[in-house]
């Protein structure tokens, strides 16, 4: 799944109508979270979208709330500058969201063939190549200007960063 997916998955107007559920119907009892998906990539865009760090955070205390599931969060670095954000990313830690700090290298169907998916990611912190069997895979996607911002921009006379954000 999306980010963007899974939060209109867990708001009570969405189409599980708040639930947060496999594509079976069933709960998931492990979800992964990977960060940056289309970003601080060489490949994709260098630079960082400066809100996935949050929206990641806040799912996965909502899907902890809702499943009582075992949340992994990979990232390559937590970003948390604003107002009470570390204080929520202390919080979220608390309620046992586990910190998996490392670049997924892969995902794939487990081998007995349950439905489940394995995230292979290096675990920087702990010096070894981790592979987290998983229910859920939440995909943490970027953000990227519109094609048309440089026009936007003249058009307005207003600044806009490298990247194309106003």
């Amino acid at each position: 799944y999306t980010a963007l997916e899974v939060e209109r998955m867990v708001n009570a107007t969405g189409p599980t109508a708040g639930e947060v559920v496999l594509k079976n119907g069933e709960k998931p009892k492990a979800v992964g979270i990977i960060h940056c998906i289309g970003s601080r990539d060489e490949n994709t865009n260098r630079y960082c979208s400066r809100v996935c760090c949050m929206y990641s955070l806040k799912l996965a205390h909502l899907i902890k709330e809702k499943t009582d599931a075992d949340v992994y969060n990979s990232y390559i670095d937590i970003r948390a500058p604003g107002k009470a954000f570390e204080e929520f990313y202390n919080r979220v830690a608390e309620e046992g969201t586990h910190f998996v700090r490392g670049k997924v290298a892969d995902i794939y169907p487990t081998s007995d063939g349950n439905g489940r998916l394995t995230v292979q990611v290096e675990d920087t912190l702990l010096g070894k190549v981790r592979k987290i069997p998983l229910d859920m895979v939440v995909l943490a996607v970027g953000l990227e200007s519109q094609t048309d911002a440089q026009d936007i921009r003249r058009l307005f006379n207003i600044t806009c960063s490298t990247e194309g954000f106003f």
